[in-house]
């Protein structure tokens, strides 16, 4: 018994010193990022070092997760109590984590003045029901990018390029009847940007109140039918219909199609993986309805609930987020920072004749015509409602249905999922 006795004590004085000094001491920051290494690797490497040498006392842990699979890992670690501190999600996933109260409100955190650090419409998109679950990060902006050598083939010049939605369907009739190509690669039947287009034109698919579905009626089916028109009229690829957003640059890198109406961030991808295209690639401002907005995609910082060290999480992502370390990420990458004051830095104005510079002028230019058009993305079950939508766009376009009995059935489940809610 006596040796029982004094072998627990050493256990003991061994785990006394096994927390004098080591990281036990420490309080650990556990930070999400999506798929943002190895490009940013020496940035977060040194953005890091400087946090930890201001903050005695705190450790940052940086894990880089794929972006398909943000979702799934962040309710997997959430389901096995082992959810990280700070987490960088799109905002179009916020929903999902604020059905769930799953993030903090930075109001309760985070004084007016440091808020006002922010554009209002990046804070808007990580607000809901007047909770801030979120703070803006990165910022994208929509532009139209084009091959200069295919739109003078097809007998057009760049005074001809469209402006409006109108106007690009138009284009791309001439387009196929002169040249027998495509001239737009555009998702309309997986991860649809109609609803955008519907926004941009003023169009809701539900009441204000999301309790009810209305893109069954004349307004949006109108709007919508042209599209489903322009497919059947083979005007459009078949992967317009089944092919994922995530893959919407491929067609145009590949000398598929003549533009594509996408984010200026595409382009460094064009310029590593097709620099035959990149070099005859031109950039202009993004095609809108007759609103004059379009979608602004934000990237998004938020605090879990359950999180052991809340206030150096919220401490961590105010230094992520500052003027200083937003304006440094945005030149690695061509993102807009969610920050007035690094927004305004000559940076974003100053032309060097380059692509990148182009798209990076009439991106910042454009941006407070950004906002959140895809209201859907403000329910907890969006990705249903999004898959609704767009199995009714494929069965429309498919000849399966008309577009109003497609758009119909489609309201039929959105209802039903907004009952439930």
């Amino acid at each position: 018994m006596k040796k029982i006795f004094v072998a627990i004590l050493l256990l003991g004085v061994i785990f006394s010193f096994a927390g004098c000094g080591g990281k036990e001491d420490k309080k650990v920051i556990e930070f999400w990022t999506l798929q943002l290494s190895p490009t940013f690797n020496d940035y977060f490497k040194s953005l890091i070092k400087e946090f930890e040498q201001k903050n005695p006392g705190t450790v940052v842990k940086w894990i880089d997760i794929p972006f398909d699979a943000a979702i799934q890992k962040l309710m997997a670690a959430a389901a096995a109590g082992q959810t990280p501190d700070v987490v960088n999600l799109s905002s179009d996933f916020l929903a999902k984590f604020y059905g769930m109260n799953a993030l903090i409100d930075f109001k309760t955190k985070v004084s007016e003045d440091t808020l006002a650090w922010f554009l209002e419409s990046a804070l808007q998109n990580c607000t809901f029901e007047g909770k801030l679950i979120g703070l803006p990060w990165y910022l994208n902006t929509y532009v139209l990018i084009y091959n200069t050598e295919y739109i003078k083939q097809a007998g057009f010049d760049e005074k001809d390029l469209p402006a409006t939605f109108d106007e690009l369907i138009d284009f791309s009739k001439q387009y196929t009847k002169a040249t027998g190509k495509f001239a737009l690669f555009w998702n309309i039947g997986k991860d649809s940007y109609l609803p955008m287009m519907l926004g941009s034109e003023d169009v809701q698919m539900m009441d204000s109140a999301f309790t009810k579905a209305i893109f069954n009626l004349p307004p949006a089916v109108v709007l919508i039918d042209k599209w489903i028109q322009l497919y059947k009229a083979g005007v459009m690829p078949a992967e317009s219909i089944i092919s994922p957003g995530s893959s919407i640059i491929e067609p145009f890198q590949s000398g598929q199609v003549a533009m594509v109406f996408t984010g200026p961030v595409f382009l460094k991808r064009v310029k590593e993986n097709a620099p035959g295209i990149y070099a005859g690639t031109g950039v202009a401002p993004a095609v809108v309805g007759k609103t004059g907005k379009h979608e602004l995609a934000a990237m998004s910082i938020s605090v879990l609930k359950n999180s052991r060290n809340i206030d150096e999480a919220v401490r961590f992502s105010l230094f992520l987020l500052n003027a200083v370390n937003q304006l440094k990420f945005s030149k690695i990458e061509t993102t807009f920072p969610s920050v007035k004051e690094a927004l305004a830095d000559s940076y974003f104005t100053s032309d060097d004749g380059s692509l990148e510079t182009k798209a990076k002028i009439i991106g910042a230019r454009e941006l407070p015509a950004a906002v959140r058009l895809q209201k859907y993305l403000l329910h907890p079950q969006f990705d249903r409602l999004r898959d609704a939508f767009d199995e009714a766009i494929q069965k429309a376009a498919l000849g399966k249905a008309s577009t109003q009995q497609a758009l119909d059935e489609a309201v039929e489940k959105w209802n039903k999922i907004l009952e439930e809610n």
